[in-house]
């Protein structure tokens, strides 16, 4: 009998998300046309660059999954955050289109009243993406994976988007066929804000940030409770897709031989990576503790 398929990989959930939102354009952008709605026709857009980020977030995390190498030898973890930085791109390419025609709607006055065919996707897309988003966001936590997250994201915005076309359309078919457009500046300004936010996130990993300075003295304190440890100098690390890479600097006695030395600062290493699972490398220095060797 054979093995089922693994839906519990940042592949999978993004193989799922773009076999989503290919269906999703199809049917916005069938029932924005014959079903009259503006905002759905934007909606659509909005699905199709979906789909480029789709495939953008899985060349990401297939280049991220290889080995160290000479030409990087701290592995390919960026190119997750990349990945979730172009996300973000599409999106702001995504946000200004759609406010661009949304205004220029308004300003001309041209909109009509949508019909329930439009009214029947918006709800259907809602209802997909809140699955969409709980399921990607959890694979994403559970790999620490930037572009996965930064997918989850854009799932969540296209939620708030699809609510804010439902109410526009539901409002255009009632009285108000100016609120159609009014919801696509909606969808515009909310994919606008949520591009932002992946950019901020993303951009400080790319810049070395340090480790948190809580998770910095809990490594700080693990460290201390290793036998031949005195205390630690200090300790510098920055982060590379998933995982940190760590310098630490030991105070140890001044008059361990060279082996001790080494032993203590592989056990460091060692003891580190495996309590701590976002650590994915630790390089020890070694210092010696000179306070009781008195003035000169």
């Amino acid at each position: 009998m054979g093995k089922g398929i693994n839906l519990n990989t940042p592949l999978a959930s993004t193989r799922l998300s773009l076999v989503a939102n290919i269906l999703l354009f199809l049917l916005k952008i069938t029932a924005g046309i014959f079903g009259r709605s503006q905002a759905l026709v934007a909606d659509s857009l909005n699905s199709l660059l979906d789909i480029v980020a789709n495939i953008a977030v899985w060349f990401g995390i297939n280049i991220a999954r290889k080995p160290p190498d000479k030409e990087h030898p701290y592995g390919h973890g960026n190119a997750d955050t990349l990945a979730a930085v172009f996300v973000a791109l599409i999106l702001l390419i995504t946000g200004g289109y759609i406010g661009r025609e949304a205004v220029g709607s308004i300003i001309s006055g041209n909109f009509t009243a949508p019909t329930l065919l439009a009214t029947g996707a918006a709800l259907f897309t809602i209802i997909l993406k809140s699955l969409l988003y709980k399921y990607t966001l959890s694979i994403g936590k559970k790999y620490k994976s930037a572009a996965v997250i930064a997918n989850a994201q854009d799932h969540l915005s296209d939620v708030v988007v699809s609510a804010g076309t439902l109410v526009g359309i539901i409002m255009a078919q009632v009285k108000f066929p100016i609120l159609d457009p009014i919801a696509g500046l909606w969808v515009a300004f909310f994919i606008l804000k949520q591009a932002i936010r992946i950019i901020q996130d993303n951009v400080h990993t790319l810049m070395g940030a340090s480790p948190d300075f809580s998770i910095q003295n809990e490594i700080r304190d693990h460290i201390k409770q290793i036998d031949g440890v005195i205390t630690t100098n200090w300790i510098k690390g920055r982060r590379v897709g998933a995982g940190y890479y760590l310098d630490v600097a030991l105070i140890v006695k001044a008059n361990m031989t060279v082996r001790e030395g080494h032993d203590i600062a592989h056990l460091v290493k060692e003891s580190v990576m495996n309590s701590f699972h976002d650590v994915a490398d630790v390089m020890v220095h070694i210092e010696p503790d000179d306070s009781s060797m008195g003035r000169l």
